[in-house]
């Protein structure tokens, strides 16, 4: 995947090692996204306690949507590097998980940030109490449960890892354990979208199973990138 270096640096190596530089900041931006909206409204339900105190988590929303929106700038360059480290190899799998996968993280990150936009105006409206306060309420409710595109579109991006972790079944270009932790990490994301006994478990061991390969091919983009002294 890396080539001996010249005295000026091999293009491919210094793309290998921006890749690797930028998955290690769009895993890190995506931990901070989680960590700033633990407290988030986990259902309409919860519509008339969140206006209520928006004021208290418009901080938190705000990061949130800066931490969301940096994470979509790094994973650009991130997946692009991926895509590379295959060099040319099982094009159509590669290709399709590509695009799976930063499809899948624009969607999460412009719904997450459309809701915060939205609750935010609907806040102002249920200050003011009243007829207002009623209909903030309701089209929150519709807000809150629009939501679910959010996981949706987690769930396309962690489709495009199974489908990564599938390309890299025969260990090139990263190891093959990778592949399968990619693999395993996209189906227990699958299985915790299903409403059952034990399903944010699920969720949050296939999320981890995907910042393990997020941060492991960083690192391994990284190394192959760096420079080699020529023999």
């Amino acid at each position: 995947m890396a080539a001996n270096a010249s005295s000026g640096g091999n293009p491919g190596e210094w793309d290998s090692r921006l890749g690797g530089l930028c998955g290690i900041l769009f895993g890190v931006l995506v931990i901070a996204t989680f960590a700033t909206s633990y407290n988030f409204p986990a259902g309409p339900s919860e519509a008339d306690a969140t206006l209520a105190q928006f004021s208290s988590l418009r901080t938190a929303f705000l990061a949130g949507d800066i931490f969301i929106g940096l994470a979509v700038v790094f994973a650009i360059p991130y997946f692009v590097g991926v895509r590379n480290a295959f060099e040319g190899e099982n094009r159509l799998l590669v290709g399709t998980a590509t695009l799976l996968a930063l499809v899948g993280i624009v969607v999460t990150a412009v719904a997450f940030i459309g809701e915060a936009v939205a609750l935010d105006v609907l806040s102002g409206a249920y200050a003011t109490g009243g007829v207002s306060k009623t209909a903030a309420i309701i089209v929150a409710q519709a807000v809150i449960g629009f939501g679910s595109v959010e996981v949706f579109g987690f769930l396309v991006f962690a489709a495009g890892f199974a489908v990564y972790g599938f390309a890299t079944r025969r260990g090139r270009p990263f190891p093959r354990w990778l592949g399968y932790v990619g693999i395993l990490g996209a189906v227990l994301f699958l299985l915790g979208a299903f409403p059952v006994s034990g399903a944010f478990i699920a969720i949050l061991a296939g999320t981890v199973l995907i910042l393990v390969w997020i941060f492991a091919s960083s690192g391994l983009l990284w190394r192959s990138g760096t420079p080699r002294a020529a023999p």
